[in-house]
């Protein structure tokens, strides 16, 4: 009778060993995941369009492990990927002439105008 107290005792010990085995398992798996996330959400921000093509590959195959929030976080770059790279286009001055600011609560300009000599 004592042997199999013995072997109801050594079980319960060895459960939670087994069971924080697993936990800390999948919690190094989750930060892995996180560093090619990251690496990947880097990658999506580049200016060069071969750059952002693998961010979008490497982000797709992210999406299959993804809890619901980083799918959803994902699915957006991924969706803000496809459309026109406007990274890639120069800027386009609007106007030429330097405005003047005005602190419109007291109606001063706040630095003199070119004009004003």
């Amino acid at each position: 009778m004592a042997g199999v107290f013995a072997v109801i005792a050594a079980v319960i010990a060895f459960t939670p060993a087994i069971r924080s085995t697993k936990i800390a398992r999948e919690n190094a798996a989750r930060e892995q995941w996180w560093n090619r996330a990251q690496w990947a959400l880097g990658l999506a921000a580049s200016d060069d369009q071969e750059d952002r093509e693998v961010a979008n590959d490497a982000l797709q195959a992210l999406l299959e492990d993804a809890t619901p929030t980083e799918g959803k976080m994902i699915y957006r770059t991924i969706k803000n990927l496809q459309r026109p790279a406007a990274v890639d286009t120069p800027a386009i001055a609007t106007e030429n002439r330097p405005r003047r600011k005005v602190i419109r609560w007291l109606g001063i300009p706040a630095r003199p105008s070119p004009d004003a000599s």
